[in-house]
């Protein structure tokens, strides 16, 4: 009898204990367990998106910025299948493309649209007794300034993000990243951090009371200051109305900061996402970003370059005068022509860039050779890709001579071909961005700084591989194109201040009028700029490309 009292006591003992010890794991070590249980049984978490940054031009324009806007947030499951079905009516949603059985799968709000209008709102408001678990709050939405359209295509647009991309950057649903332009590259600068907000909701989803505890409150995103000139930009954009496409880059080589990077016909970031379709099927092709991934014959202009490989390889020298140009010139049974049909005369090296002389050019290539042209052109390293923080630059194209043989057969490739590739034709591939930082090395006589349109910590600097010595005669000829009496951009010369260029008509494969090109550096002593402007299917060089080119240089100097 004795022993059975000491079990039961011992088995009372234990469960007493047992029982203590259990409350002492409920209320003390899984206090902070429940207690999040309890609160998530009346407790529910909004989220407050943060404010994206804003994207600045050099001025302190504001190029991107945001506006509260509308938003609309419902609690799954508290609303019947009907009941959402009015409600998506009354927003303007499309109820197929929400999975109405997989709200109540969720416990937090789910946004269902930003930018709600006005009219709607008042309609939820007016019934908001029919839709418990509704809430109606303000959120910031990214806006572009629509002065500055002809910006878009440096900035890009934001998109909400993909489940990818949640996944990827830790993100929540509903959040948007950047696409395009600078709101991608700098996409995680730009987007900040997002707040929380509570509310105390019953057992019908009805909000009984809001911010029963202090809200987090959202991080806005990094403010960025471009190199742009937006009004710069906007005065370009003025110059091409007569045209339908082309393109346009000034770029600081001392500095690598761009001013303008203007590409045309261009979209409205504002209207991207709505007008996507649209802009697909335009036979302009606005989707394209001409100055970064428009790809030209350079035409004469890149006869800067074939008279630098003469000059490296001794080929020729400052002084060196061929056969004159009498408007033609003959190399095996082939005749080839001049631009100017009644000759040029005996020229030397400047004076042969100053008038853009074919045949100059034309005998300048096959006194350095097929072949060994194009090995020393590889060497040089042309800035084909110039690394720009824009996404999606094309890199441009140098033939080699390995490429030749490849595609035309070892013993089809001829001394000929030489021709064609020294006046800047035929297979030579250029973007305007890479021509303006190709005339920035020229202009400082081998170097140029990486263009960028945000400044990085440390800029890189690009070297075009020419003994600095070897410039003068192409720096001289490039003076004359603007100052000499022949020159071929002379329309646009300056007293005040001196700009040297190249002119250049690339030859358009699709039948139409060449493009017209020129690109200049200014001042011709110090370069503090270059300007580079393509006009496509507009004619030469001198005739639409440098006007365009001398009126900016005129607005950057204030000259009347």
């Amino acid at each position: 009898m004795e022993r059975r009292t000491k079990v039961v006591v011992f088995l009372t003992l234990f469960v007493f204990l047992l029982f203590v010890f259990k409350l002492f794991k409920i209320q003390i070590i899984d206090h902070e367990r429940y207690r999040k249980l309890s609160r998530s049984n009346y407790l529910r978490v909004i989220k407050v998106p943060a404010i994206r940054g804003d994207i600045l031009d050099r001025n302190g324009e504001k190029l991107a910025y945001w506006k509260p806007v509308f938003r609309i947030s419902v609690l799954p499951g508290v609303l019947n299948r009907s009941k959402l079905r009015k409600l998506f009516k009354i927003a303007g949603l499309d109820s197929l493309s929400y999975d109405v059985d997989t709200f109540s799968l969720k416990r937090t709000y789910i946004t269902l649209k930003r930018g709600v209008g006005f009219e709607a709102i008042s309609n939820i408001e007016e019934n908001i007794d029919e839709f418990p678990g509704v809430v109606i709050d303000a959120v910031p939405a990214r806006y572009y300034n629509e002065d500055y359209s002809c910006v878009s295509e440096i900035l890009g647009y934001v998109q909400e993000a993909t489940e990818e991309e949640l996944k990827k950057y830790n993100l929540e649903v509903g959040d948007v990243v950047g696409r395009r332009g600078i709101e991608a590259v700098y996409d995680s600068i730009l987007r900040g951090r997002n707040g929380k907000r509570f509310l105390v909701v019953d057992s019908r989803g009805n909000i009984v009371e809001r911010d029963p505890t202090p809200p987090i409150p959202p991080v806005k995103g990094k403010t960025l200051r471009t190199t742009i000139d937006a009004n710069l930009m906007v005065y370009i954009d003025s110059l091409f109305i007569p045209y339908r496409k082309g393109a346009c880059v000034v770029y600081k080589p001392s500095t690598g900061e761009v001013l303008a990077l203007y590409t045309k016909p261009y979209f409205n970031s504002n209207t991207f996402l709505a007008d996507f379709k649209k802009l697909l099927k335009d036979t302009l092709h606005p989707l394209i970003n001409r100055a970064i991934q428009g790809t030209y014959p350079p035409g004469s202009i890149f006869k800067l370059i074939s008279a630098l490989v003469a000059l490296k390889t001794k080929s020729v020298s400052e002084n060196t005068v061929f056969k004159p140009c009498t408007g033609s010139f003959t190399y095996g049974n082939r005749t080839w022509g001049c631009w100017l049909k009644t000759g040029h005369g005996a020229l030397n090296l400047p004076h042969a860039i100053e008038q853009s002389c074919d045949v100059y050019f034309y005998q300048l290539g096959l006194s350095v050779g097929f072949k060994r042209f194009l090995d020393v052109l590889d060497s040089l390293n042309v800035p084909l890709y110039t690394g720009i923080d824009i996404p999606h630059e094309k890199r441009g194209f140098l033939p080699s001579y390995e490429w030749y043989v490849k595609r035309l057969g070892k013993y089809n490739v001829t001394e000929g071909y030489v021709l064609n590739l020294a006046i800047g034709q035929g297979e030579i591939l250029f973007t305007p961005i890479s021509l303006a930082v190709l005339t920035g090395e020229i202009a400082q006589r081998g170097f140029a700084i990486r263009p960028y349109v945000v400044k990085p910590d440390k800029p890189d600097t690009l070297i075009l591989n020419v003994d600095s010595n070897l410039f003068g005669p192409v720096l001289k000829g490039a003076y004359l194109v603007v100052n000499g009496e022949h020159g071929t951009a002379r329309g646009i010369a300056l007293d005040s201040i001196k700009i040297a260029g190249k002119t250049g008509s690339a030859e358009n494969p699709h039948g139409k009028k060449t493009h017209s090109l020129f690109t200049a550096f200014v001042p011709y002593n110090n370069p503090e700029y270059v300007v580079t402007v393509v006009v496509e299917n507009a004619g030469h060089g001198g005739e639409v490309a440098a006007p365009i080119a001398g009126k900016i240089i005129r607005r950057l100097y204030h000259i009347e």
